[in-house]
């Protein structure tokens, strides 16, 4: 079996696990109510139209990160959202941890094992 192979294993895997299960039906019910996809679009327009603005040189003000905060806020008080938002997260967790399983083939060095000694 080839290293490609291995990796497209590992793949299906991965698409087998509750957590990406989770992840595709809160994404589903998000993109399927109205008002949650707008909730996202909304906060999404307005992070994309702040980094524009600090990649054209500009600094964000305390104005600007708290306009962002509120509407961060406002999204996630949304349950469908916040489910999305959290579903995502614990998926990520288990990406991370097979990120670390193939550092550690690469490397030989387990994740208990790290540079800071803690």
């Amino acid at each position: 079996m080839s290293i490609f192979d291995k990796a497209l294993d590992l793949g299906k895997g991965i698409a087998n696990t509750g957590e990406y299960s989770r992840m595709q039906a809160a994404e589903k019910a998000v993109k399927e109510d109205p008002e949650a996809r707008k909730a996202v679009n909304d906060y999404q327009n307005l992070q994309q139209s702040y980094y524009r603005m600090q990649m054209s040189g500009q600094k964000l003000t305390e104005e600007n990160l708290g306009v962002l905060n509120e509407a961060e806020e406002a999204t996630m008080s949304n349950p469908l959202v916040k489910n999305y938002y959290d579903s995502r997260m614990k998926f990520h967790e288990i990406v991370e941890k097979v990120n670390a399983r193939i550092q550690e083939g690469i490397t030989g060095i387990g994740p208990d094992h790290n540079c800071g000694g803690g």
